[in-house]
């Protein structure tokens, strides 16, 4: 079955844990979730009877619309999570020597090459005298994250 399958389900809500719950239809067992705000919009209650559209992922059913059996649909939004401003991570191509740049533009003193991760970069780098810090790096070259570099994680020089 491929991810994100659109799947429109009825039965009977057997067990609810906050905003997922688990739905009993023709004998098989489904996990479903309708989101925080999903859960204050629609009560969820063993027992009752409901239909539901949503998109089937590996681990649930991510539920889009949901109604009382007979009753009429609820619309249910499910957003990415926001994280702060310090936290972006843009569509632009990994390149460590944007990110060199950047970083000594600041003012930092680099040391070695930059780490690749999936949305971002590591570079242990100082200012002057001060310690050593390991910086997170966007690939747009901006500085979100500083915290002091663990010496058993870099190879720090004298």
């Amino acid at each position: 079955m491929p991810h994100h399958e659109h799947i429109a389900l009825d039965g009977v809500i057997a067990h609810v844990f906050a905003h997922r719950f688990t739905l009993v239809s023709k004998d098989q067992t489904f996990l479903a979730d309708v989101g925080p705000k999903g859960a204050q919009a629609f009560a969820l209650s063993p027992g009752l009877a409901i239909r539901l559209e949503g998109e089937q992922r590996p681990s649930e059913i991510k539920v889009a619309r949901i109604a009382r059996k007979g009753g009429a649909f609820v619309e249910l939004e499910h957003k990415k999570p926001h994280h702060g401003p310090k936290h972006h991570h843009p569509d632009a191509p990994a390149d460590p020597r944007i990110v060199l740049a950047a970083v000594k533009k600041a003012g930092w003193t680099v040391s070695g090459e930059p780490e690749r991760r999936p949305k971002h970069f590591e570079v242990v780098a100082r200012q002057g005298a001060a310690a050593w810090t390991e910086l997170h790096v966007d690939f747009l070259g901006t500085v979100y994250k500083e915290k002091p570099a663990d010496p058993d994680k870099w190879d720090l020089p004298a």
